[in-house]
């Protein structure tokens, strides 16, 4: 009988021990790559990315959608991407920030990391370095905030995609980037400046006005 006991809390301790190892999740910061910009009459937009239906390809699994609940395929080699729609924000100049809040489930070991390059419309705006978790399968987040000189729209609309930039070394893990991440763009809004020929109306009418008011008092 205390054999068996001690067996049972040997197991629990290793049980426990397992837990432990899986539960560390990593929190990585997103990382500036751009001069910062400064945005006037700023407004932000919280848009999905990357998210169900958002396009990727892994050179060895192939190109698809990220499903509903689920994620990329595996993706370890350098090109791979994801890539969101374009998303049209009314009123904007340009985009000055991005902010993250992107999920990944991690299984990188032996000391392998993977960069990831951030790009809006074309122009790269920050990295982010997943680290190694031990083969875990671990679920980690991407989170925080750059900014940088404006970015035009293309199209009408705005892109934002990432491009892993290094090879992991065959047996050295993979990651997949998982449905329901969003991702924050601070944009510069437009002003309405009125035209030339507006402002001489504006004048001659208000020029006008005077003149009655004049001829009211002297009359």
């Amino acid at each position: 009988m205390k054999k068996l006991s001690f067996v049972s809390v040997a197991s629990l301790l290793a049980l426990c021990l397992m837990l432990a190892a899986t539960g560390s999740a990593s929190v990585v910061s997103l990382q500036s790559l751009s001069n910062a910009g400064i945005s006037l009459n700023s407004a932000t937009v919280t848009v999905p990315f990357p998210t169900a239906g958002d396009a990727y390809c892994s050179a060895t699994n192939g190109c698809g959608n990220i499903p509903s609940g689920g994620g990329t395929a595996f993706q370890w080699t350098a090109g791979d991407f994801v890539t969101s729609s374009i998303f049209v924000i009314a009123n904007s100049l340009n985009v000055t920030g991005l902010s993250a809040n992107w999920s990944f489930q991690d299984f990188l070991g032996g000391g392998n990391t993977e960069t990831w390059y951030v790009y809006v419309n074309s122009v790269l705006v920050a990295q982010a370095i997943l680290p190694d978790d031990a083969y875990n399968g671990d679920i980690g987040t991407v989170t925080g905030s750059v900014t940088f000189a404006g970015i035009s729209p293309v199209s009408g609309g705005y892109q934002v995609y990432m491009i892993l930039q290094n090879t992991v070394p065959f047996g050295g893990g993979s990651v997949s980037w998982l449905d329901g991440g969003t991702t924050g763009l601070d944009y510069t809004t437009q002003t309405t400046v009125p035209e030339p020929g507006t402002m001489v109306l504006l004048g001659s009418g208000l020029l006008g006005l005077v003149g009655v008011a004049r001829r009211k008092l002297i009359g």
